[in-house]
């Protein structure tokens, strides 16, 4: 993964109703960076990380400065890449190792499409049932070769990240198309219903002990995910899986991928999928932009937000019902990004129980490690569940 350090421009400002991004602490007075429009307190600005979102202005150039360095050979210059190949990847293994001409998938059926209508998942066959995860380019990215090629490498990126993972609680990577018309990555299929299914469509009812075994579960494949430093960016009930009795996460980390190739775009406008904002954490709730710009892409998710979208799926195991059924988007934007949470007080259970709620949805988040021995140690009581509560400041739990 690339880094890099761009210092901040940070210049005086006064946000009455925003939080500081480094501590999360309420911000009346403040600096703002010019560029990224990160904003933190002014004593803040001195550890703020030295990662300025890159300008627009800059963008072609990055892009260029990608394509060139990856088409160079290694020392002595016998290693380079040419048009049938994207080259060597980690542990040596080349393009063609995984490469999957689409011809040689017989796709059956559309099984789903994606939260941002960029991607859709398709039930497949190939040495095997597989499920075909598409993306679709907008015309604007297929007719523009420097976007194009940004993509390509934005692409290898996330085949690396599922060639290289290996899990009993993960879909197996099986290989990748590249055709820009035709990109695609193929994975085991999941024949089972999803988590979302489960709750909110069957409504089925776990014991408690099934919640427990489900969400370690969901623990242990996201703390390998952390361990090999992926973020999944996109975890929630519709990507996690019932497979044979175990449960199996899907599309982590192909988030960047699915904005990128957004297909569902209004004008500069972009649709917000139903109940997407219920597991984006408030740091991540406050940079959203309603409008299609460079500032969308700046969304930085982290092992932390991760764990806040947890929260929300044990939320939804203990209530068979989502947080912040609000009326509009924006409603739930401005409560969550002020930091006000969904209140427990119609929840009968356990402390220990709630704790890991309260814990998943702070501001200091624990690691999944630390999650799954909670779960391990929570008492085998049952959970007693009444209609959803609509949220309500003065009687939340959480102050």
């Amino acid at each position: 993964m690339m880094r890099h350090e761009i210092t901040h421009r940070f210049h005086s400002t006064f946000k009455v109703s925003f939080s500081c991004q480094l501590c999360d602490r309420p911000m009346f007075y403040g600096v703002k960076c010019k560029d990224c429009k990160y904003l933190c307190h002014k004593n803040c600005a001195a550890r703020a990380p030295p990662s300025c979102g890159l300008p627009e202005a800059f963008v072609d150039m990055f892009a260029q400065t990608i394509i060139t360095t990856n088409n160079k050979g290694g020392p002595g210059g016998g290693d380079t890449d040419d048009d049938n190949s994207w080259g060597t990847r980690q542990n040596s293994v080349t393009a063609q190792e995984w490469e999957i001409p689409f011809e040689e998938l017989n796709v059956v059926d559309a099984v789903d499409s994606g939260n941002f209508g960029s991607d859709q998942v398709l039930r497949g066959y190939w040495h095997g049932d597989v499920a075909v995860k598409r993306l679709h380019l907008p015309e604007d990215i297929l007719q523009n070769e420097k976007a194009l090629e940004l993509v390509k490498e934005m692409f290898k990126e996330e085949v690396a990240n599922f060639r290289n993972t290996r899990h009993d609680n993960l879909e197996i990577f099986m290989g990748a198309c590249v055709e820009p018309t035709r990109l695609a990555i193929v994975t085991t299929y999941c024949k089972g219903d999803t988590l979302y299914e489960q709750i909110h469509i069957r409504k089925t009812k776990f014991s408690l002990n099934k919640m427990i075994d489900i969400a370690q579960q969901i623990c242990l494949g996201m703390g390998y995910l952390h361990s090999r430093n992926i973020v999944h960016k996109d975890l929630n009930t519709k990507n996690v899986f019932f497979d044979n009795g175990q449960i199996v996460i899907t599309d982590f980390g192909l988030f960047a991928l699915k904005q990128l190739c957004r297909a569902e775009r209004k004008g500069l406008w972009l649709p917000i999928p139903k109940h997407w904002l219920s597991y984006l954490a408030p740091e991540l709730m406050r940079k959203l932009n309603p409008h299609y710009g460079p500032e969308c892409n700046n969304i930085n998710f982290t092992f932390s937000s991760d764990v806040y979208s947890f929260g929300t799926i044990w939320y939804e195991l203990l209530t068979n019902d989502m947080p912040y059924k609000n009326p509009t988007p924006e409603i739930t934007i401005w409560q969550v990004g002020r930091g006000l949470k969904q209140p427990l007080i119609n929840l009968q259970a356990p402390r220990e129980i709630k704790n890991i709620l309260l814990m998943c949805w702070s501001a200091e988040r624990p690691k999944f490690s630390d999650i799954h021995n909670l779960l391990e140690s929570l008492p085998r009581k049952r959970v007693q569940r009444s209609s959803s509560f609509q949220l309500d400041k003065t009687k939340t739990i959480f102050r």
